[in-house]
């Protein structure tokens, strides 16, 4: 078995300064605290305060990302049917 790591950065166009994304998780994971939220509550509140502290744009990062890791899916998926139809 082989093991490849697939994971693709955020396109640079929506990549953001690491001390913006570090202000404002560490911001949103002390408001968290503070707020005791926890447990399936608490990606959705840090991901909906991250993207309020970005004022969006940490959204339109994570979506760009998601539209990629489909595009790279979807080429693996491509490679992977030729070479199962043609045994090589």
């Amino acid at each position: 078995m082989v093991n490849v790591d697939l994971s693709p950065e955020v396109a640079e166009a929506h990549a953001l300064p690491r001390d913006v994304v570090e202000r404002a998780t560490g911001q949103a994971a002390s408001e968290a605290r503070a707020a005791d939220v926890t447990g399936k509550a608490l990606t959705p509140f840090l991901l909906a305060r991250v993207n309020e502290l970005t004022g969006g744009d940490s959204l339109a990062g994570n979506v760009a990302l998601v539209r990629d890791n489909a595009r790279l899916a979807a080429q693996i998926a491509v490679a992977y049917a030729a070479v199962s139809i043609t045994g090589a």
